[in-house]
């Protein structure tokens, strides 16, 4: 029996995605996101039609989400057990694997934000999400 071929072959998938704050791999991460933007607006003169764009600042930010005793495991390596006291660090994000192109973000100068708990009745895994404020995206 003839096979479909793959249109558009491999996509990456969350098991291509590999991320190692300090060099570590963090096997309980359950989802990452980190986004930049940038403010434009457009200027107005005479009439009702821009007449220019302005260019304003880049933000950068992001979140993590990791099973709970792997944020104990950074409350346990952080300065007085205290993880917002971690000093800037990066966080390189790999996409890799068999049939995809091998591909490298890097957060730089990343803090965290919160150290946050949530747990509830029925819950079978405790996860927590962390903000974080990112000081740059090298992609």
């Amino acid at each position: 029996m003839p096979q479909t071929p793959l249109i558009n072959g491999t996509n990456y998938s969350w098991s291509n995605i590999s991320v190692n704050p300090f060099g570590v791999p963090l096997t309980g991460i359950v989802s990452i996101t980190y986004k930049r933007k940038q403010t434009k607006t457009n200027n107005y003169g005479a009439g009702v039609e821009p007449v220019s764009r302005g260019y304003g600042i880049k933000e950068y930010e992001g979140e993590m989400e990791v099973y709970l005793d792997e944020w104990k495991a950074f409350i346990a390596a952080s300065p007085n057990r205290d993880p917002l006291q971690i000093p800037p660090f990066n966080i390189p994000v790999t996409f890799s694997g068999q049939g995809v192109l091998t591909m490298k973000d890097t957060l730089r100068a990343v803090e965290f934000m919160e150290d946050p708990l949530e747990g509830k009745s029925g819950d079978t895994k405790l996860t927590v999400k962390i903000p974080l404020i990112i000081g740059g995206i090298d992609r």
